[in-house]
């Protein structure tokens, strides 16, 4: 409806007008909607199926005057929180997005919790579509886990068909 509505006059005279518009708005509400969904969705999938380093019982986003995470698991009982980074681009993500999650993101999100996050245990994930630079492989692989969309995507169907 987003996409269509506004331009219903216009879809059978000029078709061609109407997909320019509709695919210049339609990454921007993948990235900032669906894609973080999608991910969300994963990271309980996967701990559902023992495949994740913690037991995630819930997921959601975190947002503070400070900060916005696109994922956040928790494990209350446990005291562990798994903090990822959704990112939509066309471009492999660099370092500087793996240090931005481990120093300032994954931190802030830590203080909130209880006893400021003292005594939990704290696991990041990068959801990136395009991949990341070799650099930022590396700086994530020091990290714990690192997902492209492909194996997402791959993820997310092979559990659909399991049900």
């Amino acid at each position: 409806f987003r996409f269509v509505a506004p331009y219903q006059e216009e879809v059978d005279y000029q078709p061609e007008r109407v997909i320019t518009r509709i695919y210049e708005g339609l990454r921007a509400f993948v990235g900032a909607t669906s894609f973080e969904e999608l991910c969300r969705r994963w990271v309980l999938e996967q701990s559902q199926a023992g495949h994740l380093p913690v037991t995630i019982r819930e997921v959601g986003a975190h947002w503070s005057r400070a900060v916005q995470t696109d994922v956040v698991g928790m494990n209350w009982q446990d005291h562990h929180v798994l903090i990822g980074e959704c990112k939509w681009g066309r471009d492999a993500v660099g370092r500087e997005v793996v240090r931005d999650l481990v120093q300032h993101k994954g931190p802030q999100v830590v203080k909130h919790l209880p006893a400021l996050g003292s005594g939990w245990k704290t696991h990041y994930v990068l959801f990136a579509r395009a991949g990341c630079t070799p650099a930022a492989r590396s700086e994530a692989q020091a990290l714990g886990v690192q997902v492209t969309a492909a194996q997402l995507d791959a993820d997310l169907r092979r559990g659909l068909e399991n049900r």
